[in-house]
């Protein structure tokens, strides 16, 4: 069965000698694996279109496994991120939350929100503490963790055993504290 979604790329690593592994976040469907066979081969079908952080329709085959067989990527025509550090970093450790929170084809079509928002944000400003501590907030109120008298990063490390190591690395960059 083919379907469709608006989704924003988190990450990609190879699955063969041109394949790759594409990880989405879509509105519909949540987090999405996706096999892009000759996605890295040059001229290909998805030459220029598997983008990290980048925002896409989608189409894919479905399958009752994990991974799903990407068949097309249109970019939407949104401005990139800046490439500096600390907004690669913040998109990074958006992402890898975003992804350690969440199954496969489990919709959480908040999140895809969420991070479209985040990423809309690093577009125009420069991420700060408060940035991230609002993603944060927002992510564990979308899981239904969310406990006001804790820290967010409390309960999404109690979710997935231990933040990502980027967000370290950023708030340190960003000169926050890391109590």
């Amino acid at each position: 069965m083919m379907e469709t979604a608006r989704a924003i790329l988190l990450r990609r690593y190879r699955f063969s000698e041109t394949g790759l592994v594409v990880v989405w976040i879509t509105d519909r469907y949540g987090k999405v694996k996706t096999s892009a066979r000759g996605g890295t081969k040059q001229g290909g079908a998805f030459a220029g279109r598997l983008e990290l952080f980048s925002e896409s329709e989608i189409a894919f085959k479905s399958s009752r496994g994990e991974l799903q067989v990407l068949t097309e990527v249109v970019p939407l025509p949104l401005p990139v991120l800046p490439t500096g550090y600390d907004t690669m970093l913040a998109a990074s450790y958006f992402s890898d939350l975003s992804d350690l929170c969440t199954e496969p084809m489990h919709p959480v079509p908040e999140l895809h929100d969420l991070l479209s928002r985040a990423f809309g944000f690093l577009r125009k400003e420069r991420p700060t503490p408060r940035a991230v501590e609002h993603f944060e907030e927002e992510l564990a109120r979308i899981l239904g963790i969310r406990e006001p008298s804790v820290p967010a990063r409390h309960s999404l490390a109690g979710l997935i055993r231990r933040l990502p190591e980027s967000r370290e690395r950023l708030l340190e960059r960003l000169g926050e504290s890391l109590s």
